[in-house]
């Protein structure tokens, strides 16, 4: 049994839309996620845009050199094999490989998946994916998706810890998507995400990114 904190990062400071909405706070909030990690040994699982990596490849190696997991996150999976194509470039350049991808909601049913063929898994909500990939499903709504809605942060993690309590007691994993630039204006403490971490371990779930559940030592 698993909890994995997926944790996209996806922010430019000229994204308009996303930063008249949640500001610029997710370089600071980054690192206090990072420090989380540090102080309490858990290795998280993020995923990085073409966007970002282009524009902070020193975001890859902080991530990187701290000990987590660092994939590909798909913004547009109904083109992901153009994509992906970009992406092995932007990882090459910073001396890492990714295996796997996640994407915001379900994996389109029309999608095609020629190109990304050697990455092996996906982190997605339920629904159809692409064959010979192992499927992560994230079932619950996204920080990002709770901000947007007018869900305050201790509704939104109410909610995931009593996803918590459910996957403990079917003996299933599960993950949760959060994104640090949501957090900033979220959760900017990151108490809430502390919190569901505590449960997450209280309840006998181990804290895992997803590579780790696929390739386990």
């Amino acid at each position: 049994m698993f909890f994995c904190l997926r944790i996209d990062l996806d922010y430019v400071p000229w994204d308009t839309p996303d930063a008249t909405e949640f500001g610029h706070g997710e370089p600071a909030t980054l690192l206090r996620i990072l420090d989380l990690g540090r102080t309490t040994g858990y290795r998280f699982q993020f995923f990085i845009s073409n966007r970002a990596l282009r524009a902070f490849p020193s975001t890859a190696d902080a991530v990187l050199n701290d000990g987590h997991d660092l994939d590909w996150f798909c913004k547009h999976p109904e083109d992901a094999g153009q994509r992906y194509a970009e992406s092995k470039l932007l990882f090459k350049s910073v001396g890492h490989i990714a295996e796997g991808m996640s994407v915001k909601n379900a994996w389109p049913a029309n999608a095609t998946f020629e190109g990304i063929e050697e990455l092996k898994f996906l982190s997605a909500a339920p629904g159809p994916a692409p064959k010979g990939l192992r499927h992560f499903p994230v079932e619950l709504r996204s920080a990002r998706e709770a901000a947007r809605s007018g869900i305050n942060a201790r509704s939104w993690s109410d909610a995931v810890k009593a996803n918590l309590r459910d996957a403990a007691s079917r003996n299933v994993g599960t993950t949760i998507t959060v994104r640090p630039q949501v957090l900033a204006k979220f959760d900017p403490r990151l108490t809430y995400v502390r919190e569901v971490l505590d449960l997450a371990q209280a309840v006998g779930l181990s804290v895992k990114s997803l590579r780790e559940v696929l390739n386990p030592v």
